[in-house]
C-alpha cells in the first residue's frame, strides 16, 4: 500500500482502516482514541454542563459567559471573550492593538501561524504590515525586539512555537522579551494555543504566564480537546473592542454551546491530566532516539507535543504503522508523517500513551521502521 500518497481512493481507504483500527487498538502512543460523532455527542449530552438550568446562549450569554469567566480566571485577566476559531480570535484582538496604536505594523516571526496558514488575510483581510525581529528559526530575542525600527502596534510570541517543533523559550528569555515590549510602550499578545501544556516546562501557573502580556489567546481544541472554539483573555475595554472585531468578522455566531459544552468539559478533565503529559512525553522521545532511522531536534520535548523526522518515505511508515496496528493492536506514531526534506510527524501524548515504556517504544519502532523499509517506494 505504500506509494497511496499519489492515489486518493487508496489513500482514503487507508486512511478509513486506520481510524477503524485504532477505535479498538490496545495501545496509541500519538494523540487519543478517535470516537464517533454519536458518541461525541452522547457524551456532550450527559456532562453536567449541559445539564446546568439556564438559558442557552444567544449570540453568547448563557454557557458562553460561563466559559470566559472561567478562562479569565485561570489567566489571571479582568476579561475573555470566546471566538469560534484562533485564527479569527488573533487577527482581532491584533486589530484592536493596531487601533490603539496607530500603527498596522506587527512584530511577528515569519514562521507564526498567521504569516503561514490563514491565506495571507493577516494583511489582505486584517490590512496589518508584518515585521520580523528575526527571521532565524528560534524565538526572538528581546534586543533584537528593540533593535525593531520604526512604530509597532504589539509584537507577538508563541508559546511553544509551532512551526519548530514546539520550541519555548526559557522562562527568562520570555519575561525579558515582554519587558522590552514594555520599554517600547508596545502591547504583549501571547499566541498560547499550547499555553496550557508550557506550564510543566516554565514552572509556572497559565496565570503567571499570561502576566508577562497584555493579551492571551487559548485554543480549545487542542490539549484541552473540545471540539472547537479559542478565546482572548485581556483588559475588560481591549475584550470590548475585540468583541465589535468578532461582529465585523462573522464570528458571533447565532449558538455555540455544544463547543463550549466541550471545552469546559475539556477543562474539567484534561488541565491536571497536562503535567503528567509532558513529563512522560520525555519518555516517549528517549524511546524513539533509541532508532537511529528517527532524528528529534535539541532538548525537545518542551511539551507533550514535538516533532519526528524520518529518511523514510511517509507513506511507507503510514502503511508500516497500520500493518503493525491491526497484527498487534498496538498503534506506534501514526498518521501525520509528511514528505519534505524528510518525513515529519508530530508525537502528542495524552493519557493512552502514559501506558508506554521507553523500551516499548523502541521495540514497537524497530518494527514498523524495519516493514516500512520493506516495503516497494
Amino acid at each position: 500500500m505504500a506509494g497511496t500518497d499519489d492515489d486518493p481512493t487508496a489513500r482514503a481507504s487507508e486512511q478509513q482502516r486506520q481510524w477503524t483500527a485504532s477505535r479498538t487498538a490496545a495501545r496509541l502512543l500519538s494523540n487519543a482514541r478517535p470516537v464517533t460523532a454519536g458518541e461525541r455527542l452522547g457524551a456532550l449530552a450527559a456532562s453536567p454542563h449541559a445539564a446546568a438550568v439556564e438559558p442557552v446562549d444567544l449570540y453568547g450569554g448563557g454557557i458562553v459567559e460561563r466559559l470566559e469567566a472561567r478562562v479569565a480566571d485561570l489567566l489571571g485577566k479582568p476579561a475573555a471573550l470566546w471566538f469560534p476559531t484562533g485564527t479569527m480570535a488573533q487577527q482581532a484582538i491584533l486589530q484592536v492593538w493596531a487601533d490603539r496604536g496607530g500603527s498596522r505594523r506587527v512584530a511577528v516571526h515569519p514562521l507564526h501561524h498567521t504569516q503561514l496558514q490563514e491565506e495571507g488575510a493577516f494583511a489582505e483581510l486584517s490590512g496589518l504590515e508584518a515585521v520580523h525581529p528575526t527571521t532565524e528559526r528560534r524565538h526572538p530575542t528581546a534586543d533584537e525586539l528593540r533593535a525593531t525600527a520604526g512604530p509597532l502596534a504589539a509584537a507577538v510570541v508563541e508559546l511553544p512555537m509551532q512551526e519548530l517543533g514546539y520550541v519555548l523559550p526559557t522562562w527568562e528569555e520570555y519575561a525579558a522579551f515582554a519587558e522590552a515590549a514594555r520599554e517600547r510602550g508596545i502591547p504583549l499578545h501571547v499566541d498560547g494555543a499550547r499555553l496550557w501544556e508550557s506550564r510543566t516546562r516554565f514552572g509556572k501557573t497559565a496565570a503567571e504566564i499570561a502576566a508577562e502580556a497584555d493579551s492571551v489567546y487559548v485554543s480549545m481544541y487542542k490539549g484541552v480537546g473540545a471540539i472547537s472554539g479559542a478565546l482572548i483573555a485581556a483588559p475588560a475595554d481591549v475584550i470590548e473592542e475585540a468583541r465589535d472585531w468578532r461582529t465585523r468578522y462573522g464570528g458571533n455566531v447565532f449558538q455555540q454551546f455544544p463547543a463550549v459544552v466541550a471545552a469546559l468539559d475539556g477543562l474539567d478533565a484534561h488541565l491536571d491530566r497536562m503535567d503528567a503529559w509532558v513529563r512522560h512525553a520525555a519518555v516517549v522521545a528517549e524511546g524513539l532516539r533509541r532508532l537511529p532511522e528517527l532524528r528529534i531536534a535539541g532538548d525537545l520535548p518542551h511539551i507533550n507535543e514535538f516533532w519526528v523526522t524520518c529518511d523514510l518515505p511517509a507513506a511507507s511508515i503510514d502503511t508500516a504503522v497500520l500493518e503493525h496496528l491491526e497484527a498487534t493492536g498496538d498503534r506506534w506514531l501514526h498518521g501525520w508523517w509528511t514528505d519534505g526534506d524528510a518525513s515529519v510527524a508530530e508525537a502528542t501524548i495524552r493519557d493512552d500513551a502514559l501506558r508506554w515504556t521507553a523500551d516499548d517504544v523502541a521495540a514497537a519502532g524497530r518494527a514498523v521502521l524495519d516493514r516500512a523499509r520493506s516495503l516497494p517506494a
